[in-house]
């Protein structure tokens, strides 16, 4: 091993002191100089520890939907249609061809006859319809003689009489059916048949009536 030489080791020291004392110097300045703007670790840490949690948000409620009352509507009235009126147009007048030496002349327009459309039905007399009144009633107090029935005859004959307020009188043949056993059951019939009143225009008046007595 080489052993190095006595000044080396003195110039290592030195230098050594001389660094020990430069730190020396550097640490006291330190001290005696604080820098003025300290970081503040402990207000840092406090807030950090301080921090709310963080707390999750409720879900959203569903929104309400509003409630809807129908409503009756009330329609206006329809409107009346008002019949549209139209000017009243007057006939135009006919015309008339006038005759000239080669036409035939005018043939004159008879004016139509107007028809009722509910003619009033004629007045029926009341004598007449008496008298078929009275035809029934004699019709129905006829009875067919026996010699008709044997003969199979059939006939009628017409007589006339007078009658006041049921009573009849006067009563003859104006027309014969051809067999006497029928005549005279006819005028047989007028006497004993039972004839209805009168219509107010005819009582208490005597009438004359002709009436047709059928033998079947």
């Amino acid at each position: 091993m080489r052993r190095r030489p006595k000044g080396f080791w003195a110039s290592a020291l030195s230098a050594l002191a001389l660094e020990f004392g430069l730190v020396g110097i550097a640490i006291v300045w330190v001290i005696m100089h604080p820098p003025e703007d300290m970081p503040q670790v402990v207000p840092l840490v406090m807030a950090m520890m301080d921090a709310p949690k963080e707390v999750m948000p409720k879900p959203p409620e569903p929104p309400k939907l509003p409630v809807v009352v129908p409503q009756t509507k009330t329609l206006p009235p329809l409107a009346q249609a008002v019949p549209e009126r139209r000017p009243v147009e007057e006939p135009a007048p006919p015309m008339v061809n006038k005759p000239t030496a080669f036409s035939a002349p005018p043939v004159p327009v008879q004016p139509t006859p107007v028809v009722p459309v509910n003619p009033t039905p004629p007045l029926v007399d009341p004598a007449i319809a008496y008298n078929l009144k009275l035809a029934a009633a004699v019709q129905a107090a006829f009875v067919v003689p026996g010699p008709a029935t044997a003969l199979g005859f059939k006939g009628r004959t017409r007589i006339e009489f007078q009658l006041k307020d049921g009573v009849v009188s006067n009563a003859k043949i104006l027309q014969s059916s051809g067999l006497g056993a029928v005549d005279r059951a006819a005028l047989k019939a007028v006497e004993v048949a039972v004839f209805p009143a009168p219509p107010p225009a005819l009582l208490g008046k005597e009438g004359v009536y002709q009436i047709w007595v059928a033998c079947y």
